[in-house]
């Protein structure tokens, strides 16, 4: 007997709707009775093992990418695996609706799934998904991915010859899922990941003949060659021929524009004209050598120039334009590129998806053979300053998702810069911290149903108070100072009773909300003079204290509750 909308499952599941039906069973839409939650319930069909096997796997895995288990039930002969209602469309309805999606939106889709994949393959033993197809890949309302449906899964087992059963999705399964070339690897998802990706710049099935098998810029000649290239390499036939991991694909998409012909040919030529250029300044000796300082000097001043012009730019898009021509000009200096980062901040305080795109199309532009981000990476001091206040905009202000994941890389770099001398020692170890905090933030919002999340929230609420320091903060400016003390009340407010739990006692967490709220205090009176976005988030700060305050004595006092039990 399958459910039906009205039905109930062990007195505590109502049934509400079917959201879905597939190949591993069918997916309902069924509200907690008492807590009134929403719940996504999958009807397996099939053996009480593979139910188990998912339920399991699904167990021992962490990720805001990933719905979490909340419960396994049996009722009326059959079996139901209830996890998390992901709110939002799925991938297939959305191509359905708006069929092909732009390039941008496409490798920000990419992204996210090349992370949560890059996750399940690190796991000991590696997990494979085996299923990536659109209608397995849920995009919530804020565009964040999360990945459903893990009736195919498997951990690899390295001993094994092939796998034992051949699953996946006519298209998108890679041609070991049909048997006879080996057990499923990382590239098999990889392989998946292209198929879908195809799928959405296309908005082709490769489900459908000719099976992916046309070039992407046949169908749409206005997408890049690089993604053109990715997207082929994803679903060579022969494995090998693959990426072999999440991260050379993320590098490969990272830098897609250095991927197509044209870029190689005019690498080339550059290359080519800078040898015959050797070749004469060596022949023209001192002449040579001084028309190059004057060739410098000349590159000096239009940068200066340039700098100069972008200060006294009101337009905000015409000043970037200007930065980002005298970062060219000079890529191994730093001034453009603070200006840039500046810049970004300066109408909303938000470090948005397109300014992201255009601070990546700047750093990876070929400057005669190098990148700008390579040129700057020659100037250690440079490189070190310009990768902290990256970090910082990654971190605090950005609009899309996976901005704190996106930091580690940036702060990693400023974390070694020597103190005091390529940056304050207060930014060095600023630095440290939120990477840190970074590389397991979003870890933290997954619930804890079963087990352990994996994370110390011990170790957490050290780092927040570390970023607190009276001494590290007002070293910062008041907009720094700010987002610091916004970021921590808010987290406090969130995460109060894991805190407690964790052994961090009520006084404490008191202490420092009220140590927070004496330096806005003092903030305020220190900087009478304040923007309309400081004055925001000294709000949102002053109103996440509050919160805070409240979150902790409901903790402590559900902490005795419990202890009186």
């Amino acid at each position: 007997m399958t459910c039906a909308p009205g039905m109930v499952l062990e007195d505590t599941y109502r049934i509400l709707a079917v959201l879905g039906k597939g190949g591993s069973g069918t997916v309902y839409l069924a509200r907690h009775m008492r807590g009134g939650r929403l719940w996504a319930v999958k009807e397996i069909q099939g053996t009480k093992s593979r139910l188990i096997m998912e339920a399991e796997l699904l167990k021992r895995l962490r990720h805001p990418g990933l719905p979490a288990v909340g419960d396994v039930l049996e009722a009326e002969g059959m079996l139901y695996l209830v996890m998390d209602y992901i709110e939002g469309k799925s991938l297939k309805q959305i191509l359905d609706e708006e069929g092909p999606q732009s390039e941008a939106r496409a490798a920000d889709w990419a992204r996210q799934l090349c992370r949560v994949l890059a996750y399940l393959h690190g796991r000991s033993p590696p997990v494979i998904y085996r299923d990536l197809k659109p209608s397995n890949i849920m995009v919530r309302p804020d565009g964040r991915i999360v990945l459903v449906d893990f009736g195919t899964a498997r951990e690899q087992k390295n001993e094994a010859g092939g796998d034992t059963l051949c699953l996946g999705t006519r298209g998108y399964a890679a041609p070991e899922q049909y048997g006879g070339n080996g057990q499923t690897g990382p590239e098999t998802d990889i392989y998946g990941l292209g198929a879908v990706l195809y799928h959405v710049l296309t908005g082709k099935s490769p489900a459908e003949p000719p099976y992916g098998g046309q070039p992407l810029r046949r169908l749409r000649p206005e997408l890049s060659e690089g993604m053109e290239q990715i997207v082929s390499v994803c679903m060579q036939a022969d494995r090998k021929e693959r990426y072999l991991s999440c991260e050379a694909f993320l590098e490969a998409l990272d830098h897609s524009e250095r991927l197509g012909a044209a870029y190689r040919r005019r690498k080339r030529r550059r290359r080519q004209a800078a040898a015959a250029a050797a070749v004469l300044l060596a022949a023209a000796g001192t002449a040579g050598g001084i028309r190059e300082q004057v060739r410098r000097a000349e590159q000096k001043a239009a940068y200066e120039a340039s700098l100069e012009e972008a200060a006294g730019t009101a337009g905000r898009e015409e000043r970037e334009e200007i930065l980002c021509g005298a970062a060219k000009m000079q890529p191994r200096r730093e001034e453009a590129y603070q200006e840039l980062l500046k810049s970004f901040l300066e109408d909303d305080g938000v470090f948005s998806v397109d300014e992201e795109l255009k601070w990546k199309a700047l750093l990876w532009t070929d400057t005669g053979g190098t990148s700008c981000l390579e040129q700057l990476e020659g100037n250690r001091t440079a490189y070190v300053r310009v990768s902290y206040q990256t970090g910082l905009l990654y971190f605090y202000y950005y609009g899309g998702s996976g901005g704190r994941q996106a930091s580690v890389r940036w702060f990693r770099a400023a974390e070694k810069a020597e103190p005091e001398v390529q940056l304050p020692a207060h930014a060095v170890y600023r630095s440290g911290i939120l990477a840190r905090i970074a590389d397991y933030y979003e870890l933290l919002d997954v619930e804890k149903r079963t087990g352990d999340a994996g994370i110390s929230y011990e170790d957490y609420w050290s780092d927040l108070v570390s970023l607190t320091e009276e001494e590290l903060i007002h070293k910062d400016n008041l907009v720094t100072a700010l987002v610091v003390y916004r970021e921590a009340v808010w987290q406090m407010a969130r995460r109060a009773g894991a805190f407690r739990e964790a052994g961090v006692t009520g006084e404490e967490m008191e202490a420092q909300v009220r140590t927070i709220r004496e330096a806005l205090a003092n903030l305020k009176e220190r900087e009478p003079e304040r923007s309309g976005y400081e004055e925001q988030m000294l709000a949102e700060a002053e109103e996440g204290a509050e919160a805070a305050m409240k979150a902790v004595q409901a903790a402590c006092q559900n902490n005795v509750w419990e202890k009186g039990m």
